[in-house]
């Protein structure tokens, strides 16, 4: 079980989420104003008769923005998220994390602008 809270840092500010649920495969970590929550799960998938283990950590900013065309305030969300899918056997968590390692230098700054603009 992960541990409680869990913090990460955004913009140098470290954000810290206390456990608001766990049931074994799935655990959500928020701060009271709920303006960030942190959501870890795990499932075993079968496919073409394997087991796999899909492993998803979700991210999400909650923020008051005006509308541009009404000015009025309302919630919106900006969500992030990766997904960890390895067969049972056969990769290392090493591996995982070299893969994992290459995949967040690939994503720099020039590449989050790129992905912001729609490029693919």
């Amino acid at each position: 079980m992960l541990s409680d809270p869990q913090s990460v840092t955004v913009n140098a500010v470290a954000q810290s989420m206390p456990r608001i649920l766990s049931d074994g495969q799935r655990s959500v970590f928020q701060k009271s104003d709920l303006t960030w929550k942190l959501e870890v799960k795990h499932r075993t998938v079968v496919c073409d008769k394997k087991r796999r283990i899909v492993s998803l950590v979700t991210l999400t900013q909650r923020k008051v923005v005006a509308d541009p065309l009404t000015a009025v305030n309302d919630y919106e969300f900006l969500t992030e998220s990766f997904q960890i899918d390895r067969p049972e056997a056969g990769y290392t968590s090493t591996e995982v994390d070299q893969q994992w390692a290459g995949l967040k230098a690939w994503a720099d700054t020039t590449m989050t602008g790129k992905l912001y603009g729609q490029e693919s």
